[in-house]
C-alpha cells in the first residue's frame, strides 16, 4: 500500500498537462506502430499499384471529416462551463444532436452528387475502379466524424482515457483483420482493405454515440433555435483554421496521384508514416500545454510564457533531429522490411528534406498552438491562405521535376515563407 501511495504522491507533484500528454502518447504510439505494420501487410495483400490507390483513397477521409463543423469543440466548452456552474447541459446535448443530424443528411446528399466526378478526376491515372470508392468512404468518414463528438463529451467530463483508448483499439482490430485475410489467402480487393481500416474507426464512437444520445432521439424535433445558434456560432470560430489545415496537409496525396509514379507514391507514404510519429508525440504535448498557456496569459505571466515557448521549441527540434537520425540510419532496413519484393529505394535526399520539414513545422506549431490558446485567430485568416497557395503551387511544379522530394520541398517552402516567422513575430508583439 505504501508504494501505491508514493506513486500517487509523485503523480500529484508532476505537472498535470504532462500527465495528460503521457496518457495520449500511449494511444498515439500504438496507432503509429499499427500504421507502420499495416504498410507491409497492405503492400503484400494489395500489391504496389493497388496500395498506391489505397493511400490516395484513404487520404480522402480527412477531407470528409470536415463535415463535423467543429460542433464537438463547441459542445465540449459548453459542457465544461455548465459543469463549473453545476448546471445541467442536456439542452446543449439536444441542440448538438439536431445539428449533427442535419449535417449528416446534408453532406450525405452532397457526397452522392459529387463522388462520381471526384473519383474520375482523382484516380484518372490509375486503372478504372469497379467500386464507388469515394461514395462509400465518404459516407463512412462522415459518420465517423460526426459520431466522434462523443470523444469531446468524454474529455469535458474528465474521462479522456476513453477517447485515448478507442482509436488504438480500432487500429489493432484493423491490422489484425488484414493480417488474417492475407494469412488465409483471400484475393486482394481494394475496397475490402479500405473497409477494414475505416469501419472499426466508425463503429467504436458510433456505438457510444447512440448509447449516450438515445434519450434525446424522441425529442429530436423539439428545437431551441437560440441554443442551436449559440452552439453554431462558437463552432464557426475555429472552423476556418480547421479547413485551412486540412487543405494544407491533405493536398499532398492528391497532387502525388496526378504527377508521381506508383513507386514514388509508396515511398512517400512509407516515410510520411515514420516522420508523423514524432510529430504526433510533440503535438500531444502542445495540446496538453494549451490550457496551461491560456491560464498563464490570463494571469499575465508573460515571462513564463516566453520561457515555455523557447523550451518547447528546443524540445521539438531535439525530438525531430533524433527521430530523423534514427530513420536515416535504418532507412534501408525500413524499406526492406515494409516493402519487400519491390524496387523501391530509400533516398538520402528525401529523408533529409523530411527532417527539415518536421523541424520547421515543430517550431511553427509551437507558436500557432499558443496563439490559438489565447484566441488570437485573426492572424490565421491572414496568413493561412498564402501558405495554402504556396504549398499547392510548389508541390505541383516541384513534384514534376523532383518526384516525391518535390512534395516535401513544397511543404518546407510553405512553412518557411509564412508561419515560421509570422507566428513568432505575432507572439512577440502580443507579449510586449
Amino acid at each position: 500500500m505504501q508504494i501505491f501511495q508514493t506513486i500517487k504522491t509523485l503523480l500529484k507533484r508532476f505537472p498535470r498537462h504532462w500527465v495528460v500528454a503521457a496518457s495520449a502518447w500511449t494511444s498515439k504510439i500504438i496507432v503509429s506502430l499499427v500504421n507502420i505494420i499495416s504498410i507491409r501487410e497492405l503492400l503484400l495483400y494489395l500489391g504496389e499499384e493497388r496500395y498506391a490507390v489505397y493511400l490516395v483513397a484513404y487520404s480522402l477521409t480527412a477531407w470528409f471529416a470536415l463535415t463535423h463543423f467543429n460542433v464537438a469543440s463547441s459542445l465540449q466548452n459548453f459542457i465544461s462551463e455548465s459543469r463549473a456552474r453545476n448546471e445541467n447541459y442536456d439542452k446543449y446535448m439536444l441542440s448538438a444532436l439536431q445539428i449533427l443530424v442535419f449535417l449528416f443528411v446534408f453532406f450525405t446528399i452532397i457526397v452522392f452528387i459529387i463522388s462520381s466526378p471526384i473519383q474520375a478526376a482523382v484516380f484518372r491515372k490509375f486503372p478504372p475502379l469497379n467500386d464507388p470508392i469515394v461514395l462509400i468512404i465518404g459516407i463512412i468518414s462522415i459518420t465517423t466524424s460526426l459520431s466522434s463528438i462523443i470523444y469531446s463529451i468524454y474529455y469535458a467530463e474528465h474521462k479522456g482515457y476513453i477517447p485515448n483508448i478507442l482509436p488504438a483499439a480500432a487500429s489493432i482490430v484493423s491490422v489484425m483483420s488484414i493480417v488474417t485475410l492475407r494469412h488465409y489467402g483471400y484475393s486482394p480487393h481494394l475496397l475490402t482493405a479500405l473497409l477494414i481500416f475505416t469501419i472499426p474507426q466508425m463503429l467504436f464512437p458510433l456505438i457510444l454515440f447512440i448509447r449516450r444520445f438515445k434519450k434525446f432521439f424522441s425529442r429530436l424535433f423539439e428545437f431551441d433555435f437560440e441554443n442551436i445558434k449559440t452552439l453554431s456560432l462558437r463552432a464557426s470560430k475555429f472552423y476556418f483554421t480547421t479547413i485551412s489545415f486540412i487543405i494544407y496537409s491533405q493536398t499532398d496525396y492528391i497532387i502525388a496521384s496526378q504527377v508521381l509514379p506508383v513507386e514514388e507514391i509508396i515511398k512517400y507514404g512509407i516515410f510520411t508514416r515514420f516522420f508523423l510519429f514524432p510529430m504526433f508525440i510533440y503535438e500531444s504535448l502542445l495540446a496538453a500545454a494549451w490550457p496551461v498557456r491560456s491560464e498563464m496569459f490570463v494571469r499575465k505571466n508573460y515571462d513564463e510564457i516566453k520561457e515555455m515557448l523557447k523550451r518547447y521549441s528546443y524540445y521539438g527540434i531535439a525530438l525531430m533531429v533524433l527521430s530523423s537520425l534514427l530513420i536515416f540510419i535504418f532507412s534501408d532496413f525500413i524499406i526492406k522490411i515494409l516493402a519487400p519484393n519491390t524496387n523501391i529505394k530509400a533516398n538520402a535526399s528525401l529523408i533529409i528534406l523530411f527532417a527539415v520539414y518536421v523541424i520547421v513545422r515543430s517550431v511553427s506549431n509551437n507558436y500557432s498552438s499558443f496563439l490559438s490558446s489565447i484566441n488570437a485567430l485573426r492572424i490565421f485568416a491572414y496568413i493561412l491562405p498564402f501558405q495554402i497557395i504556396i504549398n499547392i503551387t510548389a508541390q505541383y511544379f516541384l513534384a514534376k521535376t523532383y518526384g516525391a522530394q518535390g512534395i516535401i520541398m513544397g511543404l518546407i517552402l510553405s512553412v518557411v515563407l509564412t508561419t515560421l516567422w509570422v507566428f513568432p513575430l505575432k507572439t512577440r508583439k502580443i507579449l510586449k
